[in-house]
């Protein structure tokens, strides 16, 4: 109940908002944002709070995927950005802006020495890693890896309370894939160097380099060169990619064997 009239009060405050040339600043949308401080916090103090029917939206905007409901054409800028999008590439506009194998850009930058000693652990990880993030695309009927890693689901793009649950369970079983994946990142032999930050760039470098290496990307299966590369994998180890992204750059120092970045 509490979290029905919290969903109820925030898809409210996103009409009234669109619908006020005020937007936010309506008067509306500063009651509804008080009843939905209150409401984050009913389960803790046990106070009920419940939108007045004055305040309850009669029809919702187009950007709101409210198929159930009445429905209207925006005039603001999401619902100007959401036309925009479905008329420029229609409905498959998330696998169009996928990267095909021939098209991956490969960044020379996150070649680190030593890496070496680290491919062949990241080929097999990825492959693993690979086959796991299918299953999911496959199970949830995702059309791009994109859809799964960021949470952004398009078919999901209503407020209504199936997708909500279904976005949520997508995310959380992308989330335990990650973590899993990170936690494998984050085993490492410490043998393959005495600097463990710079064992774990190697790692990350080998891992960017099994996923965006053309020669990589041609090893995949037969059966795969018609979908899009998979790129994800390489980003479990985005903080240290960066971190060599940034030395490359000349972005970091090294004091008493320790990274700092400089401000």
């Amino acid at each position: 109940m509490v979290n029905d009239n919290l969903g109820r009060i925030c898809n409210a405050h996103v009409v009234h908002a669109d619908r006020s040339d005020d937007g936010a600043m309506d008067p509306k949308c500063i009651q509804l944002a008080k009843l939905a401080a209150i409401a984050v916090d009913s389960a803790k103090t046990g106070e009920i709070v419940r939108m007045p029917p004055s305040l309850s939206p009669k029809e919702y905007p187009d950007f709101m995927g409210k198929g159930d409901a009445i429905s209207y054409k925006s005039k603001k800028i999401l619902g100007r950005l959401y036309r925009s999008i479905l008329r420029e590439n229609g409905d498959d506009f998330v696998s169009q802006g996928t990267c095909i194998s021939n098209e991956t850009p490969y960044d020379i930058d996150l070649e680190v020495p030593g890496a070496l000693s680290f491919l062949e652990d990241a080929w097999q990880c990825k492959c693993l890693y690979e086959a796991q993030l299918n299953t999911l695309l496959s199970q949830y009927g995702l059309r791009s890896e994109a859809e799964l890693v960021t949470g952004e689901i398009w078919p999901l793009v209503g407020y209504n309370k199936y997708q909500y649950q279904l976005k949520e369970r997508i995310n959380y079983a992308y989330s335990k894939l990650h973590q899993e994946f990170r936690s494998i990142f984050e085993s490492i032999d410490i043998s393959y160097c005495d600097n463990k930050n710079l064992a774990y760039e190697m790692k990350a470098s080998a891992w960017y380099q099994v996923t965006y290496h053309p020669e990589f990307i041609r090893l995949r299966e037969p059966d795969d060169e018609k979908t899009p590369a998979r790129l994800s994998f390489a980003w479990i180890a985005v903080d240290y990619l960066a971190q060599i992204k940034k030395k490359c750059h000349g972005e970091m120092k090294v004091e008493e064997g320790r990274s700092a970045y400089i401000f």
